[in-house]
């Protein structure tokens, strides 16, 4: 896109993309709900705006079909292909050599790079180097909230920044609420918006009083009063077109990094969607680049005419949405059974005893007693459950082959019996 010189036109013109990456995203939002409702409800709904730490969750899952599946799924990537316990990636130069006829060399040519013993061991203390990176970061905390989003909303996202003062690199997995993305040429995800809240702390850690103070004149009163209060920030990252390849300042990067400060007024309501405006409310904090993308925003699957992907969960939720449904009239039903609806005579009010072992009283002149006793409201008070044990287990069956989990169960089983025969 075509970046503005100024500091204000930068910061409105991150709004106003930022408003039609929102328009774009607008119509994924109630499928992702009904996603993460039934397959992953701890992770709170994209269209709920008004957050709250602790909120309850699941009220309307009947079925754990799907989030069992989808945890087995996320074990099995994460214990199989990046686990902490062992080596999940080795580092290679496919290059192979080419030496002249009269060079001492030649009997190298035509072989690997890395097949050479001195790059062997770059290479190894290169993996060294990286296995420690990782493992003084949250890679291994945060990694499996990434692959859960991939398999559950389609697209999920992971950004990486460095901890100076520790030495650590810091690993973010940010909701599928906070980020919109934009694809290049060849349909890789090259730009990056994520609007989310900091507290007022946060922002004077990152940024400093003076530059808050200076993009919101009433800050510093408001941090007096409460640190932990929350603003609302907006990270842009795109690729930089206007840069001048051999200056080496953080403006002149290969992407840009540009923090806005959206203190109210800056967003409007289309339903129950916040979507960002392009006029007022917004103060450039910063200003930066990177030499390679630092987001990571990874779909399971895409269509090459949709922008956001589609995982496990969109391809089962028929079954999902149906399991649950049964599962449900199931309950009623048996519960029904249990304690059945019954009729009887308004003067035996307060007199039925239905607790177990409870005893009803009556008065021997109020005629025949065992027409006059509270009788169930359909009659037999049994009824039959509308959907056999066999058809639910038939819909489990086809939601964990979408989710993949006799895979890993086999790949389980098949460590578990190498262990015992080394034991």
């Amino acid at each position: 896109m075509p970046e503005p010189t100024s500091d204000e036109a930068k910061a409105k013109d991150c709004q106003k993309y930022l408003a039609v990456l929102a328009q774009q995203r607008l119509y994924w939002e109630p499928t992702i709900d009904n996603i993460i409702a039934y397959v992953n409800h701890g992770r709170r709904f994209v269209q709920d705006r008004d957050l709250y730490d602790g909120q309850p969750t699941g009220q309307y899952v009947y079925d754990d079909t799907a989030m069992l599946a989808r945890n087995m799924l996320v074990d099995g990537m994460v214990g199989y292909l990046c686990t902490r316990n062992q080596p999940w990636f080795g580092l290679q130069i496919p290059g192979k050599l080419n030496f002249p006829r009269t060079s001492r060399m030649r009997s190298w040519s035509g072989q690997r790079v890395d097949s050479l013993p001195v790059v062997q061991k770059w290479l190894q203390d290169c993996e060294v180097v990286m296995y420690s990176a990782f493992n003084r970061s949250n890679f291994y905390d945060v990694n499996p909230e990434f692959i859960s989003d991939g398999a559950t909303c389609g697209t999920g996202y992971i950004l990486a920044e460095e901890d100076v003062e520790r030495a650590a690199i810091v690993f973010t997995v940010p909701h599928f609420r906070e980020c919109y993305i934009a694809d290049n040429q060849y349909g890789q995800a090259d730009t990056v918006y994520r609007v989310y809240k900091m507290t007022l702390r946060q922002l004077v850690q990152k940024f400093g009083m003076d530059k808050m103070v200076e993009a919101d004149r009433d800050f510093r009163k408001a941090y007096e009063d409460n640190i932990y209060e929350e603003r609302e920030v907006l990270h842009a990252i795109y690729p930089r077109t206007d840069r001048q390849p051999g200056r080496i300042d953080a403006r002149n990067k290969p992407w840009a990094s540009v923090w806005v400060y959206r203190k109210g007024g800056c967003l409007n309501r289309t339903g129950n969607n916040q979507i960002g405006d392009s006029t007022g409310g917004a103060t450039l904090l910063s200003e930066g680049g990177y030499d390679s993308m630092p987001a990571i925003a990874w779909r399971w699957r895409r269509n090459s005419d949709e922008t956001y992907g589609r995982g496990p969960a969109h391809d089962a939720f028929v079954s999902i949405a149906k399991i649950n449904q049964m599962a449900r009239t199931n309950l009623v039903t048996a519960q029904r059974a249990a304690e059945p609806p019954i009729v009887a005579y308004a003067d035996l009010r307060g007199a039925i005893q239905r607790q177990p072992n409870g005893i009803t009283y009556k008065e021997s002149n109020r005629g025949d007693i065992r027409a006059r006793a509270p009788m169930p409201l359909n009659g037999t008070g049994v009824q039959n459950l509308p959907f056999s044990i066999e058809y639910e287990d038939r819909v489990a069956k086809i939601i964990n082959q979408y989710f993949h989990t006799d895979v890993f169960m086999l790949m389980s089983q098949l460590s578990q019996a190498g262990n015992q025969s080394r034991m």
